[in-house]
């Protein structure tokens, strides 16, 4: 079975494709699954895997932090005799990404840091308290984004309203993609994320070496959209995509966008993975 001991935990994980490793990871690993996988894998060693507290993954005890999520991920790539990988993600994995990138910058070949900021406003930290409100009565969390002001009873939606209801995300609402397998691990990840500030790497992080691109979409809160736009100018040579007309949920929502703009800036920095395979270019 594809699990390994990483970082003192059993994580599942699934490795397809050769090449240039590439890990995409945020929650559980399904989430990759019916668009990133099948596409990247043709050019890419492509390696996903449920975080902990989600899927077939182990979920501790205790706290949790953002270093917790890169040490794991560090731990993924040592039982699977990988020194150097291409680091993406959504959402807390774009957290998890930075974070990857802060405690070991000498291990990453690129990294894509999408749909997420750089730290968390107080607004967001008060956000972050109702989702677990939310989850602690029963019910589905991150409906909607952080208000960007005070004004706001909400932020936008986290996908296309109507989405869920197509023949397409009826589909993707089957498979298990959630926040954590249990209510407790849900939480535990909130609770992660909510102390997230980058900020106190700024000095570091503005001398990376690797590639980096920070995407966000166009229809993500105004907050969001600046505070990734502040991100981008704190990482030196590092690169900013905002997808047109795309929510939150990018990667699933518009993937044929969200796999050309990835892919393109890997291959901008000599990271293609190879001529094989199919071009989005020609079909988005």
């Amino acid at each position: 079975m594809p699990r390994v001991t990483a970082n003192g935990i059993e994580l599942y994980y699934e490795d397809i494709g050769e090449g240039i490793p590439l890990v995409l990871q945020a929650h559980h690993h399904i989430t990759w699954m019916p668009f990133q996988v099948p596409y990247f894998s043709q050019f890419y060693r492509v390696i996903t895997f449920d975080r902990r507290g989600t899927g077939r993954s182990d979920a501790p005890a205790g706290d949790w932090t953002n270093e917790d999520f890169a040490d794991d991920l560090a731990g993924l790539l040592d039982a699977l005799e990988i020194d150097k990988a291409i680091v993406a993600g959504a959402s807390l994995g774009g957290v998890i990404a930075c974070q990857f990138g802060i405690s070991y910058p000498e291990r990453a070949l690129a990294l894509v840091i999408g749909h997420t900021t750089p730290y968390f406003r107080e607004e967001s930290k008060l956000w972050v308290d109702d989702q677990i409100k939310i989850i602690e009565d029963g019910g589905r969390p991150i409906f909607f984004q952080p208000p960007s002001f005070p004004w706001q009873e909400h932020g936008p939606p986290t996908q296309r309203p109507g989405f869920a209801d197509s023949e397409l995300g009826q589909y993707l609402g089957t498979l298990d993609a959630g926040l954590g397998s249990t209510k407790t691990s849900a939480i535990q990840a909130l609770r992660a994320i909510r102390e997230w500030d980058c900020r106190p790497a700024a000095a570091q992080m503005a001398e990376w070496k690797m590639p980096c691109l920070v995407l966000v979409g166009g229809n993500e809160s105004q907050k969001t959209q600046t505070l990734s736009y502040e991100w981008h100018k704190m990482i030196k040579d590092s690169e900013f995509i905002i997808l047109p007309n795309t929510h939150h949920g990018a990667a699933r929502e518009n993937p044929i966008t969200w796999n050309q703009m990835v892919h393109e800036f890997l291959r901008r920095n000599d990271l293609g993975g190879g001529d094989g395979g199919a071009s989005l270019g020609s079909q988005a």
